[in-house]
């Protein structure tokens, strides 16, 4: 089997890396992939293409296609892959909406009477303080679409809510989305969809806020540990029947094409799970932590799901009884600045975790990599408990070089 991975950061070099363990796997492309991906033999990186010109390339040599990044659902490659009958891990554009925009996902929620956070959609400033003056707890404010990690801001007064509508809707337009600022544990559970039955993807406990003990703005990711720590069995019964059969079902009955992963943000709440947002892929560093853990045939389960027979047998046995834990290395000044050139070297040193790499290349006059990205590279480690990972992933990153960046020392703490 041939497969094409769609991205170039971190979660896209852990799929190439799971997938490679795959008996039926024989060459994998990644588009546009990054220079990480080079240690894995099978993979070869080819570059960034139109629609058109990726179809072209693909149809005669792709036997699967699985999508990273939401970009290429944004943009409609998924539904040209599938028009032109390459079988295809992601959703077509419509159903990536619920995704690619906030507020069409807020309209699913509430369609579908999924529990979440007391949302208003406004359009403007005036629309904005109505909702404010009408439910002052609105301190979450959100972006419509695709903002690179960036389009989330969560406040602690109104004055400082009101400041950022005001700097969402010049620098990204309406809609702006408020919510209700809930106070819970944040957990991410992740499901595998064909658009009829669904598998478990397991679980993360996810790290946002740039600081030690979530403080600090607001960012795409700065580690995760799988799975949570804090689902317990009759907590994920109630997930699955409030939340996980109600999307799926509720995909159905509004007709939306669905085949590949959906990861539900969750805050886990005194008054049960709400659902935060969702992602239309496996989220990052989400994937490094699940992918890391999984121990079954990856390339053949996705391409069941691809071509709508997907089978719920053995999935849950695939994780075993791991650990993971995932620490991102960002950028010194991440999220706010990252025009500082960082160096990170000494990955030779590593011995029992995998470093999985966002997008960069190899630096010409001096070792080390060029960075793209305000996140660098995710460090993992799987262990029979929580506390051993841990531990693993801390020790390698005290045997990097590490200069110009920034990480958190209380992941999976």
């Amino acid at each position: 089997m041939n497969i094409l991975v769609l991205g170039s950061g971190a979660r896209e070099h852990s799929f190439v890396h799971a997938l490679a363990k795959s008996p039926t796997v024989h060459k994998i492309f990644a588009c546009p992939g990054n220079v990480g991906m080079s240690d894995t033999p099978i993979c070869k990186r080819i570059p960034s293409r139109s629609n058109a010109e990726l179809v072209s390339y693909c149809k005669d040599k792709i036997d699967l296609a699985v999508v990273g990044s939401s970009k290429f659902v944004e943009e409609g490659t998924v539904d040209a892959l599938v028009l032109a009958g390459i079988p295809v891990i992601g959703p077509a554009e419509d159903a990536g909406r619920i995704e690619t925009s906030k507020a069409f996902s807020a309209s699913f929620i509430a369609r579908h009477k999924i529990p979440a956070p007391v949302t208003s959609i406004v359009v403007n400033s005036f629309e904005a303080e109505q909702a404010l003056f009408k439910n002052p707890n609105l301190r979450v404010v959100k972006c419509d679409g695709f903002s690179r990690g960036s389009g989330v801001a969560v406040c602690d007064s109104l004055e400082e809510t009101q400041q950022q509508i005001h700097y969402f809707l010049e620098t990204h337009g309406a809609p702006v989305i408020l919510q209700e600022k809930l106070e819970g544990i944040e957990c991410s559970y992740t499901l595998l969809t064909d658009g009829h039955q669904w598998i478990s993807f397991s679980s993360c406990r996810d790290y946002k806020r740039i600081l030690e003990n979530d403080e600090g703005a607001t960012t795409g990711g700065m580690g995760a540990v799988s799975p949570s720590p804090d689902l317990t069995p009759e907590l994920e019964k109630q997930i699955i029947d409030t939340v996980v059969q109600p999307v799926v079902d509720g995909m159905k009955e509004d007709n939306l094409l669905y085949k590949g992963f959906l990861s539900i943000q969750l805050m886990l709440t005194k008054d049960g799970p709400k659902v935060l947002e969702f992602n239309a892929r496996l989220g990052d560093p989400e994937t490094q932590s699940i992918l890391t853990r999984f121990r079954g045939d990856l390339a053949g389960i996705l391409k069941d799901c691809a071509m709508g027979c997907l089978n719920n047998i053995g999935s849950e046995v695939a994780f075993g009884k791991y650990s993971a834990v995932s620490v991102v290395i960002a950028r010194e000044n991440y999220p706010e600045d990252e025009s500082d050139e960082p160096i990170i070297t000494g990955t030779e040193n590593i011995e029992n975790s995998v470093i999985f790499y966002s997008n960069c290349r190899k630096a010409e006059n001096r070792e080390g990599y060029y960075f793209k990205s305000g996140r660098l590279i995710s460090v993992t480690a799987i262990a029979e408990t929580l506390e051993e990972a841990r531990k693993l992933c801390y020790s390698d990153i005290e045997r990097l070089h590490l200069e110009k960046v920034r990480y958190r020392r209380d992941i999976g703490a």
